[in-house]
């Protein structure tokens, strides 16, 4: 049975570290990295369109129809749709087929098919041909308290999900998978009790598992599947910050503008890949800090990583001079050594860590060999 698009909504697709949403295969752990960056301002935007639209939950548990209701609902739908289209991962509902989608589901014709499909439904008779007819009526059955419920799964993953990524982003703090592991076993233990005042809860998701072998968006292998149909986005966006934690990927806020973006390996990236939303020149936080730390490496010559760098390019200039070393090999073990520099500048385990061993002559030149 072929799902609509708007009951795709709710279903993610998990294969080998990635995830798919609606047709566009992102890292895992995407999903809920860019719901913990919508603004502030959406939020409070959809808080008056969810309360509209939960006002049809009562009429899909009454079995009731109100045209004022529905009418009022469509109206906020469209809106929330909207909103949310401006952001990622959420874009596809501005697409105009889901916005007529919308004026179907939400309408009496639909309302009224409700006594009936659960008819059929409970009596098994649910083939292709009833489902077709009925689509709509099951859109707004299993859709409405979805988006009703957008506004409360956002926050709360912004508030409680938000608070945790911080702990996984603290700067002393390792970005590989034990680390994040071994933090998450203390926030959410695998022994716990409903209402002990803790966060524990969050490890729970109502959902519906199915494992299909197939190729995900884009790939060229086989592998397995596990597509996941969740009753809410709130246990939607979970799964998917937990699915991104088991494979190493963990959420970390941008030096420059603040926003919430994705690590997919264990380096202390410091800025996102975003457009800067306060540079007039449209550029991204990366090249900003890029220009920046050139500024300042050109500024601070006396720097002690500066000092290991001048130290092995006076050497290797060296031996080119006295025709010890080959310029070819030379030019890559200055290539490798500004490239390290570089390195330790923005990262300072990096740079308290392996760097001095790196930058030796010898382990320059053995490096460079394996790159010639």
């Amino acid at each position: 049975m072929q799902q609509t698009q708007t009951q795709q909504i709710q279903t993610l697709i998990f294969g080998d570290k990635t995830v798919t949403y609606v047709g566009k295969t992102y890292p895992t752990g995407s999903i809920a990295c860019q719901a913990l960056a919508i603004p502030d301002e959406v939020l409070t935007a959809l808080l008056p369109l969810c309360c509209k639209i939960a006002l049809v939950n009562t009429l899909i548990k009454t079995q009731a129809t109100d045209k004022g209701v529905l009418l009022a609902a469509g109206k906020a739908a469209h809106s929330l749709f909207q909103l949310m289209g401006q952001y990622e991962p959420f874009t596809f509902m501005a697409q105009p087929e889901i916005q007529d989608r919308l004026d179907q589901v939400f309408a009496v014709d639909a309302c009224k098919k409700i006594v009936p499909y659960y008819r059929k439904f409970s009596a098994q008779q649910i083939d292709d041909a009833a489902y077709e007819r009925y689509s709509a009526t099951a859109d707004l059955i299993l859709l409405t308290p979805a988006i009703a419920n957008l506004y409360d799964a956002l926050t709360t993953l912004q508030q409680k999900l938000g608070a945790f990524a911080a702990e996984l982003d603290a700067a002393d703090a390792d970005r590989t998978q034990a680390a994040y592991l071994t933090t998450f076993n203390e926030r959410f233990p695998a022994d716990f009790r409903m209402g002990d005042g803790t966060d524990t809860w969050l490890s729970m998701n109502n959902v519906t598992v199915q494992y299909v072998a197939g190729k995900v968006s884009g790939g060229d292998k086989m592998q397995m599947l596990k597509h996941m149909h969740f009753v809410s986005f709130g246990g939607m966006l979970r799964a998917d910050f937990f699915e991104g934690l088991a494979v190493g990927h963990a959420p970390k806020r941008c030096g420059n503008c603040g926003q919430w973006f994705l690590t997919t390996d264990a380096r202390h990236t410091k800025y996102c890949g975003n457009v800067c939303p306060d540079d007039p020149k449209h550029r991204t936080c990366r090249q900003i800090a890029a220009l920046k730390g050139r500024e300042y490496r050109e500024l601070a010559d006396d720097h002690p990583l500066k000092a290991v760098y001048d130290t092995r390019m006076n050497s290797i200039d060296h031996s080119l001079r006295r025709g010890t070393l080959d310029a070819a090999l030379g030019a890559e073990m200055k290539r490798l050594a500004k490239s390290k520099l570089e390195r330790a500048l923005s990262n300072s385990m990096y740079a308290n860590g392996s760097y001095r061993d790196e930058m030796t002559q010898e382990a320059l030149k053995n490096e460079a060999l394996g790159q010639l």
